[in-house]
């Protein structure tokens, strides 16, 4: 697993360091962390299971464990709120998630827009969103799920993008595919995100190939997710390690820190946060950096 991750994070880094950013595409929503535990570990969360796997891999659903939201701060402007479930139900799991972005936008700034709006202070008043649902089925050792999403961003209340003409933005219904499997003493994941109409707006489908691993070392359960995406001729992806410590039942602590190939160029490459799990409940925190010394903060809170 060492081996792994130090390829992995080397890989991710070295284009890191390469300039350019991704293709313009939106709705700003779809790029964005879904979870801390996934922000910290450098947004890689195609092969993790949890309810969040609806917003990375629907094939990766797993049933809830109590009631949970996480929520984001980005600098002085942006906030982010998300909340996931899923449930079995015989042989399917189900699972549906809704993600909000609120920010302002200045009023010069073309759509689509960046993560930097989040940490930018604007004059009109922006909001992001999705929301969906999806399931997943086991068969012969194969995980395989379905999504559909509903996609929109909006600006001062109304569906319109600032630009120079400005056109009507319309909400866009998506759908996911994705798969996953055992491999290598770990999970294989692949994804195929955001199929649909893009005529209306700039997205494009997003392949994704992800593996993750957990690892018993001692006293400390050890934990690697990475991941390499593709999205309109960009190569992205991230990596990430956790360990997690605990002294008595119930009761544990979980360090992570992750690498990413940033959206933009004023994001940075690394990623980290933490865990506390007190009995039935669970504190996530993950950190973002970006440039001129500011942050985006993650917390998230369950209930079990």
């Amino acid at each position: 697993m060492r081996r792994s991750l130090a390829i992995t994070a080397g890989a991710v880094l070295a284009v890191s360091s390469a300039q350019g950013q991704a293709p313009e595409s939106g709705p700003l929503v779809l790029l964005l962390p879904a979870s801390p535990r996934a922000a910290a570990l450098g947004n890689a969360g195609a092969a993790s299971r949890d309810e969040y796997a609806i917003f990375y891999n629907p094939a990766q659903l797993v049933p809830s464990t109590g009631i949970n939201a996480s929520f984001a701060r980005y600098d002085w402007n942006g906030t982010t709120g998300a909340i996931a479930s899923a449930v079995t139900v015989g042989t399917l799991t189900y699972g549906w998630g809704v993600e909000v972005a609120e920010f302002t936008a200045p009023a010069a700034a073309a759509y689509p827009f960046e993560p930097d709006e989040l940490m930018r202070r604007g004059t009109r008043n922006a909001l992001s969103l999705v929301a969906g649902g999806g399931a997943s089925y086991l068969l012969k050792g194969f995980r395989t799920g379905v999504g559909i999403k509903f996609a929109e961003d909006r600006v001062d209340g109304s569906s319109t993008a600032v630009v120079a003409s400005p056109p009507i933005l319309h909400g866009v219904l998506l759908g996911d595919v994705g798969m996953s499997h055992r491999l290598w003493s770990g999970t294989a994941a692949l994804v195929l995100q955001n199929i649909g109409d893009h005529s209306r707006l700039r997205l494009p489908t997003q392949t994704t190939l992800a593996w993750a691993r957990q690892k018993q070392a001692g006293e400390f359960d050890l934990g690697f997710n990475g991941q390499v995406l593709q999205r309109n001729k960009w190569i992205g992806g991230g990596a990430g390690v956790e360990a997690d410590y605990g002294w008595i039942e119930g009761w544990s602590v979980v360090a992570r820190a992750g690498a990413r190939r940033p959206e933009t160029l004023a994001q940075r490459p690394v990623t980290m946060g933490g865990s506390l799990n007190a009995d039935r409940l669970q504190l996530d925190y993950a950190l973002e950096l970006f440039e001129h010394g500011t942050y985006a903060h993650h917390i998230a809170i369950r209930w079990r």
